[in-house]
Formats: C-alpha cells, structure tokens, sequence
C-alpha cells in the first residue's frame, strides 16, 4: 500500500468465527505497511451494559496480542453501518475492512444486508476479505464496462496498490448476435472494444508506477465468466469492482453486475463507489 505512515486500516469486526480472515488480512496489511490499525465493533441489541463493552474489548485485546500488534479498539452501540462508516471517516481511513456474512449452501459467499449497506454507502473503499491472508497481494484484475464508476474504482485500486501487477479486463457480447450468425461482426465488435479500453486506461488517473505494472484485455462472454477465467489465468489474489446505486430494491443497491462479482469472485474484493457528482 502507498504511503504507509499515513495510512490508517479500519477493521470492523462482529467477533464471530467467520471474522478470522477479515482480521488476518487488516493486520498483514498494517505490519507490512506500518499503517495504524484500528479495530471496531458495534454492539448488538440489548447489549449495552458496561460488562458486555468490557468483554467485546478483551476478546479483541487477546486477538491483537496473538498477533503481537497493537491497534485502537473502539466499541460503538448503534446503528452499525452509520456507525462504522462514521467512524473510519473520522480516522481517515485508507480502506474499511470486512468479512462476509456465511457461505451459501452452494458454496457461494453470502455478503448479508449489512455489508451491502456499507459497500453501497461507504465513501471509502471496502476491502471485502473472503481467504486467509497466507501471503500478501501480488496481482489485481479490475472488471471495467468503460463506465466513470470502474474507471474511480480502478484510480482508487491503483493508488491503494501501486506496486501490484494489475489487469483491467472487459467483457462483451455482439448486440443481436442470435440474428446475425457471424464471425466477422464479432471480430468488429472486438476490435471496437479495443479501440474503447486504450481511450479508457488512457484517460485513468493513475501513477506511472501503476501504469507501468498495467495490461488489459478484451474477452468475448458474460462478465462473471470471463472475469473468473481472468482471475483463474492470472492466479490473482484481489478483485477491484465499481459500485453504484440505482435505487431502493435491495438487489439494485450497488449495481446488479457488481453485485454479482462480488458474491460469487473467490478472491477478495476491494469495493468502491464513486462519489455523487
């Protein structure tokens, strides 16, 4: 990560067993960093008595002295999502970062409405940790459909982890190909993808450290496919997806396509959403 003596990693934690790897991961990246680390966690319901504060920050104490780290905790009562994100504001936090909710009966991990909510609110990136940190990030893949919500998430990945090797990838279909039965018009419609992914990586505001460590490349099917089989080619260990929300309806609340790369991709996620202009 970019400038380590002033970054702070925000951890937030519900102290259940599925919070390992969250944790694993906000610590490798504030040791390798020497970024501050702060931990926090939100009561729950009913829980607000000074003894159930006082057990919440001795069981996140003995996690951190595991770990032979030393981090800010701060236990809130509230809201969670307000919460959180009001607080790692308040720290100027690099990245929140979180876990996910379960794993599905087919194997596919389930965000849970409260990581929606902060994905789809926070103004900073989200670092959604679904693996145990074994080893520290060495490639990222960013899905990009050329909109200003990939480009920021890609700006936002690139200056996070400059020194990664990183891969934009696009995926497309030919419009009304069931009509047209035709090699060539895929080809064109390729070559058209092309042309529009340099005009787009030229346009990113990115270091030239990152550029440098830059490819990308074109791929003909659906997004979550040809994403998977990037990440697969690549061995890459870190997704970076742009978000956006388009209304109340829950599975709207972040984009529909990035909701789906971000629950079914199995590396870990850095999720960002742009801004209202």
């Amino acid at each position: 990560m970019s400038n380590p003596s002033d970054q702070t990693i925000f951890l937030t934690t519900d102290l259940t067993a599925r919070g390992d790897r969250p944790m694993d991961r906000a610590i490798q990246l504030a040791k390798a960093t020497n970024a501050k680390l702060v931990v926090f966690h939100v009561l729950e319901k009913g829980r607000h008595d000074s003894a159930a504060v006082d057990a919440a920050m001795a069981e996140i104490e003995l996690d951190l002295d595991s770990y032979d780290i030393k981090g800010d905790i701060i236990i809130e009562r509230g809201d969670v999502v307000s919460q959180i994100i009001e607080h790692a504001e308040a720290r100027k936090a690099a990245l929140i970062v979180a876990g996910v909710a379960r794993i599905g009966r087919l194997g596919d991990l389930v965000m849970g409405t409260q990581l929606e909510r902060i994905i789809h609110h926070s103004p900073l990136p989200v670092l959604i940790a679904k693996n145990r940190a074994t080893t520290f990030y060495k490639r990222l893949v960013a899905a990009s459909d050329f909109s200003s919500p990939s480009g920021y998430a890609i700006e936002r990945g690139c200056a996070l982890f400059p020194e990664l090797q990183a891969h934009i990838i696009n995926a497309f279909h030919v419009p009304f190909e069931g009509f047209l039965h035709s090699e060539t018009a895929t080809e064109e419609f390729r070559t058209e993808q092309h042309l529009q992914i340099t005009k787009f990586i030229e346009n990113l505001k990115i270091s030239a450290e990152a550029r440098k460590n830059l490819t990308y490349s074109v791929e003909y099917g659906d997004t979550c496919s040809v994403v998977q089989q990037a990440l697969n080619n690549r061995h890459t260990d870190l997704g970076v997806i742009g978000t956006h929300g388009t209304g109340g309806f829950r599975a709207n609340m972040m984009g529909s396509m990035a909701r789906a790369l971000i629950t079914y991709l199995p590396c870990d996620i850095l999720a960002v959403r742009q801004p209202p202009k």
